[in-house]
């Protein structure tokens, strides 16, 4: 297996190294430039890339989406907004199917996959995708063949880095097997959903970075459980001068000190204050004050992200 060279993050550090390039350990999550949460195309696209550009000068050099969000909508507006533009980074998906607004299925066939490379260069207006993950493992075809049409298409240079979406622990030992370059993984990590602590530890030993997605709750939790988790959060996030998204962040960047993650708001005044929380760090006492009121709070019950986000 190849060596890596990723540097790692030091505790506290408001950028990490992704695709090659220094970039905000927090990015734009692009799931809210569509009309919902990632279907269909907003009302006022014009707001949307408003909205986008805005945060890119806030501060906001990564920007994450994929080309299930719209589906299209997402990559199409920030093609439009970002254009060429080589101080963002941009990193997109594919992999997945949107068949209705809420329907999501995997589909990794080498040759849909070979289509929607060519079709996310088209909508973000690119000559080469910076990062591209491929979205989901479809246990359907080898992993070898999905992984060859991204490695195809850095070959001819349409495509910068490769990276994987949600693998499982041992799912990942065999990508490593088939791509020893990899770049990064992107999967569902937050103080309430930790499933995936395993590979993000496994990715800290081998120096590869892990995004995290979903980092703020969100929907997941039933609306009584969300109401009291959070109103613990505020009471610790207070003595650490966080908010309580801040401080799901801080959370994720401490215990994972190689992670990113990626959120999205529709509020700019939401987006710069989560923007804020990209170097902080806690003690060990705010981390365990943290944990206690997940098990707290919550005792069994389980994270769900397919509880709708008007009843979280």
């Amino acid at each position: 297996m190849a060596t890596h060279a990723h540097t790692p993050t030091a505790a506290g550090a408001a950028t990490a190294t992704l695709a090659g390039r220094p970039v905000s350990r927090l990015a734009f999550g692009a799931a809210r430039l569509t009309a919902g949460d990632g279907w269909g195309a907003p009302r006022d696209p014009a707001a949307a890339r408003a909205l986008l550009l805005a945060a890119v000068d806030a501060g906001f050099d990564l920007v994450d989406t994929a080309d299930a969000l719209g589906p299209g909508v997402s990559e199409q507006l920030i093609g439009e907004a970002l254009g060429g533009r080589d101080d963002v980074l941009v990193a997109t998906k594919i992999g997945m199917l949107r068949p209705s607004v809420r329907s999501w299925r995997v589909l990794g066939h080498p040759d849909y996959l070979r289509q929607q490379i060519h079709l996310s260069l088209g909508r973000l207006r690119r000559e080469r995708i910076e990062l591209l993950y491929l979205h989901r493992i479809d246990p359907h075809y080898p992993l070898a063949d999905q992984l060859g049409v991204l490695q195809e298409a850095r070959d001819r240079g349409d495509v910068g880095a490769i990276g994987v979406s949600e693998p499982s622990a041992e799912q990942l030992e065999r990508v490593l097997e088939l791509e020893p370059g990899l770049e990064a993984v992107q999967s569902l990590y937050n103080p309430v959903a930790r499933q995936n602590a395993p590979v993000a530890a496994r990715l800290g030993e081998l120096g590869i970075p892990f995004v995290a997605y979903w980092p703020l709750v969100g929907r997941g939790l039933r609306p009584e459980h969300k109401r009291r988790l959070f109103a613990a959060f505020g009471a610790i996030g207070a003595g650490a001068g966080l908010t309580p998204h801040q401080l799901c962040l801080a959370w994720i960047f401490t215990t994972q000190p190689h992670a990113l993650a990626v959120a999205g708001s529709r509020s700019l005044d939401h987006l710069v204050q989560n923007l804020a929380a990209a170097g902080a760090a806690l003690d060990a006492a705010t981390v365990a004050e943290v944990d206690g009121a997940v098990r707290d709070v919550l005792g069994d019950v389980a994270f769900d992200p397919r509880f709708p986000e008007e009843d979280a």
